[in-house]
């Protein structure tokens, strides 16, 4: 049996962050055997680094954000 282990935000972010560069500096596409491959959107990656920049946040806080609750 194969033990899967989730990747923190910040392991997932060093990930996302290394794809967005990648497409930055010319690897968008690529062509084998006379076809283009196309990687990953860069929106795309843009949002899930901003998702992952937030959760990141919010667990150096403690929390997640509660408004609107009455003390008791």
């Amino acid at each position: 049996m194969t033990t899967i282990r989730i990747k923190t935000y910040e392991e997932q972010l060093v990930e996302v962050q290394e794809a967005i560069t990648a497409i930055l500096t010319g690897a968008q596409e690529a062509s084998y055997n006379n076809q283009k491959v196309r990687k990953a959107d860069l929106s795309a990656l843009q949002a899930r680094e901003e998702y992952l920049q937030k959760q990141i946040a919010l667990k150096k806080r403690g929390g997640i954000p509660v408004r609107g609750a009455t003390p008791v």
